[in-house]
């Protein structure tokens, strides 16, 4: 009846203010996030906390949107060394699973063939990839400004993050561009990687 009209109009409208749709632009948070891929950003939910993948205005060209992993808060000191990302002199923590390639459409090469692996951040445990046909530049120590969050991708080779921003002086995102966080999702192995599953469930069983 039209009772049940109404609410269904109800909860559509409530979704659209509390969730809303966000297509991933490109591979930079890739295994985690495909290119081309559709999920869920919860704008009730605009906290960034260490390991959490957020929706953000990019700074330095407010009306694109990114989706990118906060790994440092204010006050915090980033460092990578090759493969290796420290916040606050404290390496976090990681483990190899195996290589892995996967095919990038949109970029030249369209082949990518590095390492998957498996990190662990606050409460978070998700996979990132390392190309090895990329040099990895080695970056900071940067502390995070007042009021900013510190962002990277997951693809570590392939994505334009806090890093690069401010010129390569490295910056990060004001909590007033923050858009809303993404839903935790389940780890999955990407596709292809199948062959995988024993090693990484060795990486998880030597979780700390």
């Amino acid at each position: 009846g039209g009772g049940v009209v109404v609410v269904g109009v109800a909860l559509v409208l409530l979704r659209g203010i509390f969730v809303a749709p966000y297509r991933v632009p490109s591979a930079g948070m890739y295994p985690t996030h495909a290119p081309g891929s559709h999920i869920d950003v919860t704008r009730a939910d605009r906290t960034p906390a260490r390991g959490a993948i957020m929706i953000f205005r990019y700074p330095e060209n407010p009306k694109q949107q990114l989706d990118q992993r906060v790994v440092a808060l204010p006050g915090d000191v980033v460092q990578t060394r090759g493969a290796a990302l420290t916040i606050d002199g404290w390496e976090v923590l990681c483990c190899e699973v195996g290589k892995y390639s996967y095919v990038d459409g949109d970029s030249v090469p369209p082949t990518h063939t590095g390492t998957l692996a498996v990190e662990w951040l606050g409460d978070q445990t998700y996979f990132v990839f390392h190309d090895e046909g990329v040099v990895a530049n080695d970056f900071g120590p940067y502390t995070v400004e007042p009021g900013e969050y510190f962002v990277m991708g997951d693809n570590r080779e392939n994505s334009y993050d806090s890093r690069m921003w401010r010129a390569g002086t490295g910056g990060g995102v004001p909590s007033a561009a923050v858009v809303g966080r993404v839903r935790d999702r389940k780890l999955t192995l990407p596709r292809g990687a199948e062959a995988l599953r024993a090693a990484l469930d060795a990486c998880i069983a030597k979780k700390p």
